[in-house]
């Protein structure tokens, strides 16, 4: 045991060791700081792509074209120049034909200048080994041929869109104080104030603050799949003279953003996308074509939606009625517990309780089902399921509230209106089941003591066949 432990000893220090040192000391195929660069430039037999570091991690595309680059791409690409070590070296022993390696004619040649106005030796990548997922790489000034990951390669091999920044409308969503919304049929302008948004050119309905905020949050979100760089474009070609849609971003006093929404365009696999211009360039960008339907907005889409809206802590009574049915009334207890005049067997669920007075708060409807309707009936209002009545610690009435609802080919719609009110809100049906209880949903019942007995009766007989089985 002590020669084999000995032996062991041996093999780890004089071949483990070494061997791992080794590793740990592998080449990089070049070392420089990240911050440190200028410019990086892919040449490809065909082609070339120039990038230019502007500030600390920041890039511009230069060539083959003008244009702000994808910082994220461009550092990742970097971080793997900086990270790629050298698998393997070989040393001819006499020269050799490089095209058998495929650096004859480099599949791309990766050049990096310093902002010292250092340039790094050229770094050519050929054609991949016959096996192990590597390639053949050469440095400029260096005889020795290396092998890298086949994946550097693949890192290196971009188009100019790849690396291209895909911000369609680049602007501070904070900044944004009016936005305006054209189409042949309609035109939409929002006017942000103190208090929040508001219709600018429409009516005096409330706008949803949260429509108009994913509205924006759409517009910022956008990224091009692809672009055409062609400058004095016939753009009635493309959808755009006219526009199917114009949406214009007021950004503080003078600054302002214009976007317009063309035609779609094939591409493969039978797919689509949609062109779109920007007024302040000549470049077209193509975007996934489901994003016309994401802009096109009615005025109904930013209404407020809310029914109600009745500050936390100000209601402290609410009567429910129900159509044919049992009704029953909430009331705010000692400690802003709730209870219900309907006495039940078991526990009270008071988080039930509150939960419903909470929805009450602030019903909202998901559309606007008509305006000033002349025909409660369509809407099963005229005769509502359920009307609650909210009050205040005063008896004072604070809100009045009708849900109905109306069966059409046997699928079920659900209705809310405020007594006073001119809008019809859609409801959710989930919305409306949240209201629909009756006074026993508040209650919940206790398991009988005998039924218990029995089943923990049952569970022990179950054991003692099991132990017998066994």
């Amino acid at each position: 045991m002590l020669v084999v432990l000995l032996g062991l000893g041996a093999y780890v220090y004089f071949v483990e060791l070494p061997k791992a040192k080794q590793e740990a000391e592998k080449p990089t195929i070049l070392t420089f700081e990240k911050e440190a660069v200028d410019t990086l430039t892919l040449i490809y037999p065909e082609r070339e792509i120039r990038l230019q570091q502007t500030a600390a991690g920041e890039w511009d595309i230069t060539a083959p074209i003008q244009a702000k680059a994808d910082d994220t791409a461009v550092n990742n690409m970097l971080t793997t120049i900086v990270d790629e070590e050298v698998t393997r070296s070989l040393t001819p022993e006499e020269p050799v034909d490089l095209a058998l390696y495929g650096l004859a004619q480099p599949l791309v040649v990766l050049r990096i200048a310093l902002q010292d106005s250092t340039t790094l030796p050229k770094v050519s990548i050929g054609k991949d080994t016959p096996v192990g997922f590597s390639a053949y790489v050469q440095k400029e000034g260096d005889p020795q041929l290396h092998l890298t990951r086949q994946a550097f390669r693949l890192g290196l091999t971009k188009e100019v869109k790849e690396l291209r920044d895909k911000t369609v409308l680049p602007f501070e969503r904070d900044s944004v104080t009016r936005i305006a919304i054209n189409t042949a049929e309609t035109s939409i302008v929002l006017g942000k104030t103190d208090d929040g948004w508001t219709f600018e050119n429409r009516t005096s309905h409330a706008v949803d603050t949260t429509a108009v905020q994913t509205y924006l949050s759409t517009l910022e979100g956008m990224r091009a799949e692809d672009f055409v760089e062609q400058p004095l474009l016939d753009l009635s070609a493309f959808g755009l003279d006219p526009a199917q849609l114009t949406v214009s971003l007021h950004l503080g006093e003078d600054a302002k953003r214009t976007l317009s929404v063309g035609d779609e365009k094939s591409v493969e696999a039978g797919t689509t996308q949609r062109y779109l211009k920007r007024a302040d360039g000549e470049t077209l960008y193509l975007v996934r074509t489901g994003l016309l339907k994401d802009l096109s907005k009615s005025v109904t889409d930013f209404r407020d939606k809310s029914v109600i809206s009745i500050p936390e802590g100000k209601i402290t009574q609410v009567v429910v009625t129900r159509e044919g049915r049992e009704g029953f009334t909430l009331s705010r207890g000692e400690e802003n517990t709730w209870e219900i005049d309907r006495k039940s067997e078991g526990t009270l669920k008071t988080a039930t309780l509150s939960q419903f007075v909470a929805d009450l708060r602030e019903l909202r409807g998901f559309e606007i089902a008509a305006d000033n309707p002349e025909d409660l009936s369509l809407y099963g209002l005229d005769s509502p399921a359920l009307t609650l009545v909210a009050t205040d610690e005063a008896g004072g009435k604070l809100a009045t509230v009708f849900l109905g609802q109306t069966t059409h080919e046997e699928t079920e719609k659900h209705f809310a209106m405020q007594e006073g009110g001119e809008t019809v809100f859609t409801l959710r049906d989930y919305v409306f089941s949240r209201f629909d209880k009756n006074p026993k949903d508040f209650w919940e019942k206790s398991e009988p003591e005998e039924e218990s007995a029995d089943a923990s009766e049952h569970g022990e007989e179950a054991d003692v066949q099991e132990e017998v089985l066994e």
